[in-house]
């Protein structure tokens, strides 16, 4: 009879004493460190540039016109500021990281140098100028994610890259006879293309923002513009390389 009542009291004190036991919540599923951050997706931005040109102006050929009496070299670099915009996107493996991106700065960067020649009644003044308007890439890059040491910044990338550039180019050259004020000359004002290679860091700042800067080297496709008047005739081999240092905002969606 003991035995029976002794059970009996177990039984219904049982579901009493196991709501009074603190509970214990059942795994949610895995979750992210804290701090942990995503490189992956589209993202767009703006950036401020300087750049810095190394143009420079060549003579090719003379025809009925003495050599000595045009330069046969001038040199047209040239430094500035510039600003635009710039989208991509970034797939992460791991500790790599590896994109596509495209971007468009505005500038009005340029230098013309002039010479005049030639002694007696007549003299040859030789003008020669370059200036880039616009500078555009479409390129790929691949990095590695590292800890970030400086506050404020979640995760630093550090990445190379290099690909197509586009650049609007107006280039002059001409050749007037003093004091007759004549004389032959030619221009090119078009996208000229040509390649970037380069490197660059890019620090989260948060989920969405981040910070870039990058310096990339590039080199435009050569242009020749022939002078040609009353049988007179010159040309000019145009060149255009140097650096361009970009550092920007990128916001993530």
């Amino acid at each position: 009879m003991k035995r029976l009542v002794l059970s009996l009291s177990l039984l219904l004190a049982g579901p009493a004493l196991a709501a009074d036991l603190p509970r214990v919540a059942a795994p949610a599923g895995p979750v992210l460190a804290p701090g942990a951050v995503s490189w992956s997706g589209f993202y767009a931005g703006v950036h401020g540039a300087w750049i810095g040109d190394g143009g420079e102006a060549a003579r090719r050929g003379v025809v009925g016109i003495a050599p000595d009496a045009l330069p046969a070299r001038a040199g047209l670099s040239a430094s500035g500021l510039g600003g635009g915009v710039q989208a991509g996107y970034l797939w992460q493996f791991g500790r790599g990281v590896a994109g596509l991106e495209a971007d468009l700065t505005a500038m009005d960067v340029g230098r013309s140098r002039s010479g005049i020649t030639g002694e007696g009644a007549f003299a040859l003044r030789t003008e020669l100028s370059s200036q880039l308007s616009w500078f555009g890439t479409v390129k790929g890059r691949l990095g590695v994610r590292l800890p970030s040491l400086v506050p404020l910044v979640q995760e630093t990338l550090v990445y190379v890259t290099g690909g197509l550039a586009l650049a609007r180019v107006e280039r002059a050259a001409r050749i007037t006879v003093l004091p007759v004020g004549l004389g032959p000359q030619a221009s090119g004002d078009e996208w000229t293309s040509g390649f970037v290679v380069g490197g660059g860091t890019e620090h989260r700042l948060s989920e969405r923002i981040s910070l870039k800067s990058e310096t990339l080297y590039y080199r435009l496709r050569d242009e020749t513009l022939t002078l040609a008047r009353a049988g007179d005739q010159a040309s000019y081999r145009f060149r255009n390389d140097g650096w361009i240092s970009r550092i920007g905002v990128n916001i993530r969606f």
